[in-house]
């Protein structure tokens, strides 16, 4: 099976996020922890230096063509489609700049009848709850991507718990490249940024920072079959900055125990309540060996 693990970076400071995946899916992603990490970063952006600190480890730097749209996350479309451009076929492991593996990462992988592998988005903020009309927003991006209600269905947001309609997390996912999902999610983000009826909803700053994650769930949708679609399991893309927002019968009781998770970029550090100290003094060790 061809399988790639992949990330990016949007500016010079989220190499060392790079760094701290590459060094995890080394150090504990058990089976999977040959599987080499495609790194996309801007081809403007002058990252010479810092690749030098790469150098023992399985990576390969890429690059992609910033969207010239004013995003927040304009991005993120444009380096997984240049990803998938890349790849061709093969399941694609995506990772976001600011998440590292401690566990197997099995269930990621998909089997020939599988196209893409999800996590809910940890908040509902602009999902559609199930227990309500849709709202136009929703039916609007439904309408411009030609996607008929009837492929919906329903899932629960990771930290709030919320019933909502299918709305998937745009910061870690797996995909198959042959499929096209990541090209029609970056074709998708411009033409929702560019159409004359959004202009409206995107004076609202919301949605313009999550038209990324619309958009995904729009390219995702067009799939027209959830039989296509994999849900991964709740240690998978675990938030860990709002740990402590999450039911605590639903918590991690130790960052170990996960398989891969997000982490507060500021810091680089976990819930000090549930991370062991052979974890914190990995943490401690690879930033070291980062800024040496």
């Amino acid at each position: 099976m061809n399988i790639t693990f992949a990330t990016y970076a949007a500016q010079k400071n989220d190499l060392l996020n790079n760094y701290l995946l590459a060094n995890s899916i080394q150090d504990f992603a058990e089976n999977q922890s040959e599987i080499s990490l495609r790194i996309y970063i801007p081809s403007d952006l002058d990252v010479q230096n810092e690749i030098k600190k790469f150098t023992k480890l399985n990576v390969e730097f890429c690059t992609y063509q910033r969207n010239s749209k004013r995003y927040r996350y304009a991005f993120k479309p444009a380096a997984a489609s240049a990803c998938e451009s890349d790849i061709k076929v093969g399941n694609v492991i995506w990772f976001d700049r600011h998440m590292i593996v401690l566990g197997s990462c099995e269930d990621l992988l998909l089997n020939p009848a599988q196209q893409f592998a999800y996590r809910p988005p940890h908040l509902k903020i602009l999902g559609a709850s199930v227990d309500e009309p849709l709202s136009e927003l929703w039916k609007l991006t439904y309408k411009i991507a030609g996607i008929d209600e009837s492929v919906l269905f329903p899932i629960h947001t990771e930290v709030d718990n919320e019933k909502i309609w299918s709305y998937f997390s745009a910061g870690h996912f797996s995909f198959r490249a042959e499929v096209g999902i990541m090209s029609d999610w970056n074709t998708l983000f411009n033409e929702l940024a560019e159409h004359q009826d959004m202009k409206l909803y995107l004076k609202d700053e919301t949605v313009r920072t999550y038209l990324h994650q619309i958009a995904l769930t729009l390219a995702v949708l067009r799939t027209q079959n959830e039989n296509l679609l994999k849900h991964l399991p709740a240690f998978y893309g675990y938030p860990t900055h709002l740990h402590s927002n999450i039911e605590q019968d639903y918590q991690a009781k130790q960052m170990d125990e996960l398989h891969t998770a997000f982490f507060t970029p500021s810091n680089n550090r976990m819930p000090k309540k549930a991370i062991s100290q052979q974890l914190a003094s990995w943490f401690e060790e690879q930033i070291n060996s980062y800024n040496k």
